[in-house]
């Protein structure tokens, strides 16, 4: 049962961002200081990526801890644990196949954890220039 109302919760779910998330943020700032060209958030891509490099053929989502259920960080509400299991559950499959189908259009997919980019941005970072390196012939970057 839920100990909200429903307009407390509808602007609970209001304030929960799917674009331009902080973790988003962090590492689009990082990409601009690099002079690193990235679009974000086409809807012609499955499941959106949040960065996407065209030339490069590489796609990044910056998954939430919450939303994603983060093997180790992930903490199931107590209330409604049904609804929830089956949304995290269903939201995982859809990753999986989300993935599946861009690596069949030949890009390369690299999945980061919103805790990992606030935690260890540097980190987060050199993950996606490998993934850039790897799909260049450019050896500058």
């Amino acid at each position: 049962m839920d100990n909200l109302t429903p307009e407390q919760r509808r602007k609970n779910m209001q304030g929960i961002r799917s674009t331009n998330t902080i973790p988003e943020k962090i590492i689009a700032k990082e990409l601009k200081k690099r002079k690193i060209y990235f679009s974000q958030y086409s809807k012609k891509l499955p499941g959106k990526p949040d960065f996407i490099f065209r030339r490069k053929k590489v796609v990044v989502f910056v998954d939430s801890d919450f939303w994603h259920g983060h093997p180790r960080r992930f903490v199931m509400p107590k209330s409604n644990v049904d609804y929830w299991e089956n949304k995290i559950r269903s939201n995982r499959e859809r990753d999986t196949k989300n993935n599946r189908d861009l690596k069949k259009k030949g890009w390369t997919v690299l999945r980061l954890w919103e805790h990992d980019v606030k935690k260890n941005t540097e980190k987060s970072l050199e993950k996606i220039l490998i993934a850039l390196k790897k799909n260049t012939k450019d050896p500058k970057l």
